[in-house]
């Protein structure tokens, strides 16, 4: 057995262990760990099939020929799209919304927190808006990983009402293999100690949660640096970023942790061979590296690839006028 492999399987044997003693240390927070709220935070929202309400916020636009429909990353929120908004307002008829257990929306029970069940979430957002108007996916990170759920599950979506796809910063599957050699991610998942390593960071979460650590200066260097890579942040990209983390309890984002380690969806790239499709990275992009992005392009045949040098996964934040230049060529190239 490799001495790699080895490694991360004592690293990840000790967080169990460590899980123990956060289910004694915190045993206060886990009511709210397995909480179940529905109801999402004021204004308007989705109600999916399971009841959970998802937070939405439309922009109409008259004679609108488009409606864009932005999907965010794991532990943020739509404001991640801020300046996409910004840059796309009067192109369409504009749908933001929070995937369940993020920003203002409701959340289920932890079982549900899984890539389907977000792909399933999106399909019924789409459900939600006029069918007579094509729709354009603008998805980032999780959110991009959503958008290829969805096209596995209802690949009709993407020749009846689907007209065009940006996937940021985001990848088709074999997640663990960003984070450590392919061999040992590979040994991890096919002997479940990647699944077992997963499930003990979530027990470990309202541990974490006591300590809050993004409300700390080592927390927020730590996030800043993983997510924004060598150039850093601007400012105010920085402060929402932070806002975003804070607020996303790590009791809830944790239960999705399991997912990623699953989470492997190649097939559902051909289902967009025939839209328009841009894909769209950070060459420095320290969560999912710039060659999925790459490796998604080359499967599918309608893709543009678009690089940014030196910027990190997001992007969309710190690169906001490359990102939105591209994707209004992708809007152009959608319009019915």
């Amino acid at each position: 057995m490799p001495t790699t492999f080895l490694s991360y399987a004592r690293r990840f044997l000790a967080t169990a262990v460590l899980a123990t003693g956060a289910a004694v240390l915190a045993r206060g927070s886990y009511a709210r760990h397995l909480r179940q709220g529905t109801v999402a935070g004021p204004g308007s929202t989705v109600t999916v099939d399971d009841g959970i309400q998802l937070h939405t916020d439309v922009e109409d636009h008259a004679d609108a020929r488009l409606t864009i429909v932005f999907v965010h990353g794991f532990a943020a929120s739509s404001q991640e799209f801020h300046e996409q908004r910004a840059a796309l307002r009067g192109a369409g008829r504009l749908v933001l919304f929070d995937h369940r257990g993020h920003g203002s929306s409701g959340w289920g029970r932890y079982r549900r927190a899984t890539i389907d069940q977000l792909g399933h979430d999106l399909g019924q957002v789409i459900d939600a808006q006029p069918a007579t108007i094509p729709i354009v996916l603008v998805s980032h990170s999780m959110g991009g990983m959503a958008t290829l759920a969805l096209a596995k599950q209802r690949p009709e979506l993407f020749t009846e009402r689907i007209a065009a796809v940006a996937l940021l910063s985001t990848a088709a599957g074999r997640l663990p293999a960003t984070n450590m050699p392919r061999q040992t991610a590979q040994a991890m998942v096919r002997t479940h100690l990647a699944t077992v390593a997963a499930w003990a960071l979530w027990l470990t979460a309202p541990l974490i949660d006591v300590i809050a650590p993004f409300r700390r200066q080592w927390g927020q260097r730590w996030l800043l640096h993983k997510l924004f890579g060598e150039q850093g942040p601007p400012e105010k990209a920085a402060g929402l970023v932070e806002d975003m983390w804070i607020g996303t309890p790590m009791s809830m984002a944790s239960a999705f942790y399991p997912a990623f380690v699953s989470y492997n969806v190649p097939a559902a790239l051909d289902v967009l061979d025939d839209i328009p499709v841009l894909v769209l990275a950070g060459t420095n992009d320290r969560v999912i590296p710039s060659e999925r992005s790459e490796n998604l392009a080359q499967q599918i045949d309608s893709a543009e690839l678009v690089l940014v040098e030196g910027a990190g996964h997001m992007v969309n934040l710190t690169h906001p006028g490359k990102v939105n230049k591209a994707l209004r060529e992708l809007v152009d190239r959608a319009q019915p």
